[in-house]
C-alpha cells in the first residue's frame, strides 16, 4: 500500500509539481483542440451561459432574414408587375387616343335613358305625413301613397303603398323609411310582367327617381296621380298633375333600321272624315323579323281580343303592334311600331342604332294596312318582303372605332392577367379576389417576439381594381373614349402612388436585412470573445508546460540518486 511506501521530501515535492504541470498540459491541450477556452459551465458559468444566450439571439435572427429576404423579393415581383401593368394602361391610352382621333361625321354624347325625380325627397315632401326623421304613416287602413308608371310602349303599372303591402317587410308600419318605400315600389314595378318596364331609384338628398330600362327616344317614363291616394312621397298627393319624360338619342351621327308602309287612308284619324281601312273580320296582320333571325306574326284581325275594332285608327294599330312585340321576349325592347294619324302611315324600326340592324316586315294577312297582303310573291318564305331597313354606320370609320374599342377591351383583359400573375412564393400583392385587405397583406418579422414588422397592405390592381370599364359601346361617340381616358389617368396616378409606397417598403425592408446581418456578427463575436480560446497563447502555453514536464522528471531522477546509492551497497 502506498502508505507503506516512504518517499523523500525532494522526490515528493517533485512528483505533486509534475501532477500539477500534467493537469495544466491536458488542459492547454484541450484549448488547442476544440480552440475554446470555456467548453461547459465548469470552465466560467458566467461567459458560457452569456455567449450562449448571444447564439440563440444571432440564430433566431437568422432564421429571420429567410422571410426578410422573401419580403423582398414579394416586393419587387409586386414593383414588376406594376410597371408592366403602367406599360398597358399607357397602350390602351395609345388606342383611345387613336380612337378619339378618328372622327366621326358627327360627335357628341350616348344615348340617355328617361328619367324623372320627384320635386321634393320623402322626409320633406309633407310636413302633415312625416315626422320629421324621413319617415311617414302608414299605419291607418287608409294610408297609402299610390300613382301610375307608364312607359313608352304604353305599359304601365300602379304602384301601391299601404299597410296591406309593407306589413310584415317594414319594422315598423308608423315609421317606414325611403328605402323601405323604394324596395316596395321596385318590387311591384318588376313583379307585373307586362307592366312599365321602369326602375326607381333614390338620389343622394332622399328624391325618388324613376328611369327606363330603354335608351333614346324611344324611351319615356310617365306618372299620374291616383285619386285615392292621400301620401305624397314627392310628386304631391292625389291631384298632382301627370309628368312624363323622354330619353335622347345619341349624337354620334347614328341611325336606326326602319320601315315605313305606305300611307293608309282609312287608318287616318277619324277626324279626317275618311272611312276606315279594315272592317269586321278583316285581318291586316304582319310579320316582322329582326335581322336574320326568325319572324314574329302580329295578330291584327279586327274583333278578336286585342284592342283593335272596324273604327281603328293608325295610332291603334300601334298600339296593337307594340303590345305583342313587348310580348315577345326576341322582340321586346329592340323593336318599336310609330304611327301617323294624319297620314294613316305606320312605321315598324329598331330602337339600337348601326350599320348591323336591320328590319323587315311584310303582310301575313288578307287586307293592306300599309305592307300590302299576303299573296305569294309578297311572302318572306320567298325571300321578297314588301321592305326591308338597314341601319346606316354609326358614323364615318365606326368600323375602325369598333376594332379599336375591342383592342382596348383585350388590353384591360391583360392588366388584370398581369395583377393575377404577379405573385411571388404565394403572395401576391397586386391582387386578391375579395375585398378584404387582409387577403394579400405581407407580414415580415424583424426581431425573434415580432414587436418589430412590417405589414405590407396589397392592393386590388385588376381593371375594375383600377376603375377601368370595358368599351361597351364600341367608342361610338367622343364623351366614351373620353370617359375612357379619364378613367386610364386616374389609374395611371394610383400605380405611380402604390409603385412609391412599394419602394419606401423596400428600402425599409432592406435597410432592416442590412441591420439584421451587422447585428448577427455583432452578436457572433460578441460570443466568441467570451469563450474562444487565444491560439497562439495556448501554443506558447503547451510548450512551457512539456519544457516544465521534462525538468520535472529530471528532477525527480536527482531526487532519488541517494537512494540508489543505497542500493548498490546492498549489492
Amino acid at each position: 500500500m502506498s502508505s507503506n511506501i516512504t518517499l523523500s521530501a525532494a522526490t515528493r515535492q517533485n512528483l505533486l509539481s509534475l501532477q500539477d504541470t500534467a493537469n495544466l498540459l491536458a488542459t492547454t491541450q484541450n484549448r488547442l483542440s476544440t480552440g475554446k477556452k470555456v467548453n461547459s459551465a465548469l470552465d466560467n458559468p458566467v461567459n458560457f451561459f452569456t455567449s450562449q444566450s448571444l447564439n440563440n439571439r444571432s440564430s433566431d435572427l437568422s432564421n429571420l432574414l429567410d422571410g426578410i429576404s422573401n419580403g423582398i423579393q414579394t416586393i419587387q415581383a409586386a414593383n414588376q408587375g406594376i410597371t408592366s401593368i403602367q406599360k398597358l394602361v399607357d397602350s390602351a391610352k395609345s388606342t383611345a387616343t387613336q380612337a378619339l382621333a378618328t372622327k366621326t361625321t358627327a360627335t357628341g354624347a350616348s344615348a340617355t335613358q328617361a328619367n324623372i325625380t320627384a320635386a321634393l325627397a320623402i322626409k320633406a315632401s309633407s310636413s302633415a305625413a312625416t315626422d320629421g326623421s324621413g319617415t311617414l304613416d302608414f299605419s291607418l287602413s287608409t294610408d297609402n301613397a299610390a300613382f301610375k308608371v307608364t312607359d313608352a310602349t304604353g305599359q304601365s303599372t300602379t304602384v301601391t303603398i299601404d299597410s296591406s303591402h309593407l306589413a310584415g317587410k317594414v319594422a315598423d308600419l308608423s315609421k317606414v323609411t325611403s328605402d323601405e318605400i323604394l324596395t316596395e315600389i321596385n318590387k311591384q314595378l318588376s313583379a307585373s310582367g307586362n307592366g312599365a318596364q321602369v326602375t326607381a331609384s333614390l338620389t343622394t338628398d332622399g328624391r325618388l327617381n324613376f328611369q327606363s330600362t330603354d335608351t333614346g327616344s324611344d324611351a319615356s317614363v310617365k306618372i299620374e296621380a291616383v285619386a285615392s291616394s292621400t301620401k305624397d312621397v314627392g310628386f304631391g298627393a292625389n291631384g298632382f298633375a301627370a309628368i312624363t319624360a323622354t330619353g335622347v338619342n345619341a349624337t354620334d351621327g347614328s341611325t336606326k333600321a326602319k320601315v315605313t308602309a305606305a300611307s293608309a287612308a282609312g287608318l287616318a284619324s277619324l277626324a279626317t272624315g275618311t272611312t276606315t281601312a279594315l272592317a269586321d273580320g278583316d285581318d291586316g296582320s304582319i310579320n316582322i323579323q329582326l335581322g336574320d333571325g326568325a319572324s314574329k306574326k302580329i295578330d291584327l284581325r279586327v274583333g278578336t281580343d286585342l284592342p283593335l275594332s272596324a273604327a281603328a285608327t293608325a295610332e291603334d294599330v300601334r298600339d296593337a303592334i307594340n303590345l305583342q312585340i313587348n310580348n315577345d321576349v326576341g322582340l321586346k325592347g329592340k323593336i318599336i311600331a310609330e304611327a301617323n294619324n294624319t297620314t294613316g302611315a305606320i312605321s315598324i324600326r329598331t330602337t339600337a342604332s348601326g350599320a348591323d340592324q336591320k328590319v323587315t316586315v311584310t303582310s301575313a294577312g288578307a287586307n293592306d294596312i300599309g305592307f300590302g297582303t299576303n299573296a305569294t310573291s309578297q311572302t318572306i318564305a320567298d325571300g321578297k318582303a314588301t321592305a326591308t331597313g338597314a341601319g346606316s354606320t354609326s358614323a364615318n370609320s365606326a368600323n375602325a372605332r369598333a376594332a379599336l374599342a375591342q383592342q382596348f377591351n383585350d388590353l384591360l383583359t391583360q392588366i388584370t392577367q398581369q395583377a393575377q400573375d404577379s405573385s411571388y412564393n404565394g403572395v401576391n400583392l397586386l391582387y386578391r379576389g375579395g375585398s378584404d385587405p387582409k387577403e394579400n397583406t405581407l407580414h415580415i418579422s424583424f426581431n425573434e417576439k415580432d414587436s418589430s414588422f412590417l405589414d405590407l397592405k396589397g392592393v386590388k390592381f385588376d381593371a375594375a381594381g383600377l376603375g377601368l370599364s370595358q368599351a361597351t359601346g364600341s367608342f361610338a361617340s367622343d364623351d366614351d373614349i373620353k370617359t375612357a381616358m379619364a378613367q386610364l389617368n386616374s389609374a395611371s396616378s394610383l400605380l405611380r402612388s402604390q409603385s412609391s409606397t412599394f419602394g419606401s417598403n423596400l428600402t425599409v425592408v432592406q435597410n432592416r436585412q442590412d441591420f439584421s446581418k451587422k447585428v448577427i456578427n455583432i452578436l457572433d463575436t460578441g460570443s466568441a470573445n467570451l469563450v474562444n480560446a487565444d491560439m497562439n497563447e495556448e501554443a506558447a502555453n503547451s510548450q512551457a508546460l512539456s519544457t516544465r514536464n521534462s525538468l520535472g522528471i529530471s528532477a525527480l531522477s536527482l531526487a532519488n540518486q541517494a537512494q540508489q546509492g543505497v542500493l548498490q551497497l546492498l549489492r
